[in-house]
């Protein structure tokens, strides 16, 4: 079992904090391999400038990779193995929010629910 260590999950969060993160990388796990207008699709409610900011950041964390073809000139991203690496630890992050949720839901306004409903409808 591993030791919970402040400095390492600080980290962790660190990589994947951030309102687009998680989805931009749950977007890679649904997709594969996607251009950049594809996850722009997957993600409607992200601006561009976001959306390039965070593929930049991602990619800088090394948990993206961009692929550039020559012959037509394409741009695809796809996880890195590191990205895909965090799977067991989003699946748990997802668990851990499965439990909790119900007991927070009446709570949430409109707006919330559907928000999280819809994120709950994106299965890694």
């Amino acid at each position: 079992m591993a030791t919970l260590d402040l400095h390492t999950i600080q980290h962790t969060l660190h990589c994947i904090s951030g309102k687009w993160r998680i989805p931009i990388l749950i977007a890679l796990f649904h997709l594969d391999k996607a251009r950049y207008s594809s996850i722009q699709q997957y993600l409607p409610k992200i601006g561009s400038k976001m959306l390039t900011s965070e593929l930049k950041m991602l990619e800088q964390l090394n948990l993206i990779e961009r692929i550039i073809t020559e012959t037509p000139v394409t741009i695809e991203y796809q996880l890195s193995t590191k990205g895909q690496s965090l799977r067991p630890v989003l699946e748990a992050l997802s668990g851990w929010g499965a439990n909790e949720l119900p007991v927070k839901a009446t709570q949430l306004t409109a707006e919330n629910k559907h928000e999280i409903n819809h994120f709950l409808t994106i299965n890694i």
